[in-house]
Formats: structure tokens, C-alpha cells, sequence
């Protein structure tokens, strides 16, 4: 079964547990909440003994399962997690998921968290089978009305009741940033509470944020200005902004200059990688500082940083030890000046 909904999840969810949910996109927000809804509901149910997995690297598809065979001593149900990032698990992962899902029992859940998924990944085999035995997701970046509807639910869960206008200046101060807008309702119910909010308390809550946001942060690292890109990471730090809408910036940004340079080397274009690219924002004058980005890297380089990024991610889930803080400001120098970067300096 399909959605591409996450509004329709707590409904399917309610009329009981499937054995292998699929959640797969590339919206961060959505997608951990999404995950957390189910994982609530499984624990209610009695799947305690959780394990989590991280697919990266030559992993060892023997682990999956392992985990499925593997019998708690408490009779606790097994909740098995299996972080999917590029959503290609490879020849020797197709099978191990189809072999899992296909001899499920009632003792395992499976929830596959994935990157997005392409047309040919749809076509495969273990998709099929989750489809046949589960549910699978599809979470997608919201279109501006789409983010009005979902800021407005949001402000009313919290008692906040806040008329269109109001709406409309909060979601152009979060430019699409899920993580950033719900952030920025948090901050309105701690200065208000349940309240009826005016235009101007929209304006003077989103004029009272940091003086260097994360777009700034992020114009700077595309134009190369190391030195302005520290200081402005410094005050964002100072400022305890959470770590996972830094990442979506930086993420954001790289997938697109790696595109960009895919392109660049194999058709000498790089118009598709712009066209897919659907932000809030002027999209025009995002080019050049893009284009200008790509022009000081090579595409291993831009991976290297991708995969620095994934293992700050596995810092502020506790799976890896390091400073996270310290390592996004390796990458922010680095994808200044992406020539200086040593191999497996941030990723070894």
C-alpha cells in the first residue's frame, strides 16, 4: 500500500500495524515525525527490543538478517530500523529486505527509513514486496500553499490562532525549512502561549531572530567567504540553533552543486539539476552563487563533504561519538574552499 500523505499515516497506523513500513524522501521534518509515529504506536504494542541499522559503506547485509531472526529473552517483539540513505540498497540488499519482509512474522517490525526514491527503485523487487506486505510513504518537500495549510495546523495544535497574513510572513521568513518553521512556532508559544496572534507579533518574532541566520550562513559558504561563514556559525551556535536545520542547509546545498557537477562532467549542461529544484525562493538569483560554488570543487570533493554531513547526523543520534559543532565548521570551510580538503579528512 502507498501514501503520499504523511497526514493519511496516523489513520492507516489506527487500523493496525503493518509488518514493514517504507518511508522514504528527502523533507528531514516530515520524515522523523512520520518515523516517530510509528515507532509510538509499536512500542504500545509491545515491540520493545529495538535495533538500528545504518547502511553505509560495504555494509554486512547478513546484520538484517540476523536481526530478524533474533529472539529477546523477554518475549519482547523486535522493532527493526534500517537507515537507507541513497534508497539503493544494492544487489546483495535487495534480497536481504524481499527475504525479510517476504518471511515477516508477527515478532518483527521492519521500518526502512530511505533518501528519495527514483522511477527504477519503484520497479524493483523489495519495493514490490513492501508494497505487497506494508506500507510505503513518500514524503515531498511542501509547494507554498501546501506550507500555509501546514504552518496554520501547526500554530493550532499550539493554541495559536493566527490569520493569513500572519501565516504568509511566517512561512517567507522560513523559506521551506520545515525544521526552521517549526522552530519558529515553538518560539511563539514560548513568548505568547495560546494566543491570538497579530501580524505584528509575527514580524516581531522573526525580526527578533539571530542576527545571522542559516541562509546567511549558507551564502556565505557558497560564495567562498571562509572567514565570514566561521563568525556567523559562532553566533548561530551561541544562539543554540539545532544542529539538524544546519544540516538541511548544508546538505541541501551540496546535493545540489554535486548534481550540478554530474551534469557538468557528463552532458556539459547543467539545466536539468536547476529544473529539479523547487525551493520558495528566488530561484534565479540562487544561480549564479550555485555556478560559482561548483567552479572551486571537483565531484569527489562534494561527496566527501555529503558523507561528513551524514556522519554529523549520526553524532546528534548518539550512533557516533565526535563534536558535531566542530565538524560543521570543517565542512563550511571546506566547501569554501573545497581544494584544501585532504582526503578522508572528515569522514575517516
Amino acid at each position: 500500500m502507498q501514501l503520499n500523505d504523511v497526514n493519511q499515516l496516523a489513520f492507516a497506523i489506527d487500523k493496525g500495524l503493518a509488518s514493514v513500513y517504507l518511508v522514504a524522501g528527502d523533507e528531514p521534518l516530515q520524515q522523523g515525525e512520520a518515523v516517530d509515529l510509528i515507532r509510538k504506536k509499536a512500542r504500545a504494542e509491545g515491540f520493545l527490543n529495538r535495533e538500528v541499522l545504518h547502511v553505509e559503506g560495504r555494509f554486512d547485509w547478513g546484520q538484517l538478517l540476523g536481526a530478524s531472526l533474533t529472539q529477546s529473552l523477554l518475549a519482547e517483539k523486535n522493532l527493526i530500523e534500517l537507515n537507507l540513505p541513497t534508497g539503493k540498497p544494492g544487489r546483495d540488499g535487495s534480497q536481504a529486505i524481499e527475504k525479510v519482509v517476504s518471511d515477516s512474522s508477527g515478532d518483527n517490525l521492519l521500518i526502512i527509513i530511505a533518501g528519495k526514491l527514483d522511477k527504477s527503485s519503484k520497479k524493483t523487487k523489495w519495493f514490490k514486496a513492501i508494497d505487497k506486505h506494508g506500507l510505503v510513504l513518500s514524503v515531498w518537500p511542501l509547494k507554498y500553499n501546501e506550507l500555509l495549510s501546514w504552518l496554520k495546523q501547526r500554530l493550532q495544535r499550539k493554541g495559536l490562532s493566527v490569520d493569513r497574513q500572519g501565516v504568509q510572513l511566517l512561512a517567507n521568513s522560513v523559506e521551506g525549512n520545515l525544521l526552521a518553521a517549526a522552530q519558529e512556532v515553538e518560539k511563539l508559544h514560548a513568548l505568547h502561549g495560546s494566543a491570538n496572534l497579530s501580524v505584528d507579533d509575527i514580524a516581531d518574532a522573526v525580526a527578533d531572530n539571530a542576527r545571522y541566520d542559516v541562509f546567511k550562513l549558507m551564502d556565505s559558504v557558497l560564495a567562498g567567504h571562509s572567514q565570514r561563514a566561521v563568525q556567523i556559525l559562532k553566533s548561530l551556535r551561541g544562539e543554540k540553533l539545532a544542529v539538524p536545520i544546519l544540516i538541511w542547509a548544508l546538505t541541501r546545498d551540496l546535493r545540489i552543486v554535486a548534481g550540478l557537477s554530474f551534469e557538468k562532467s557528463t552532458t556539459g549542461r547543467m539545466l536539468a539539476t536547476f529544473n529539479r529544484q523547487k525551493p520558495p525562493i528566488s530561484w534565479d538569483s540562487k544561480k549564479k552563487q550555485y555556478i560559482q560554488a561548483l567552479s572551486r570543487g571537483s565531484l569527489s570533493q562534494w561527496h566527501s563533504l555529503l558523507r561528513a554531513c551524514v556522519k554529523v547526523e549520526r553524532m546528534t543520534k548518539g550512533v557516533e561519538v565526535g563534536n558535531e559543532w566542530l565538524l560543521i565548521e570543517q565542512i563550511c570551510l571546506a566547501f569554501c574552499e573545497p581544494k584544501r580538503l585532504r582526503k578522508n579528512a572528515l569522514v575517516g
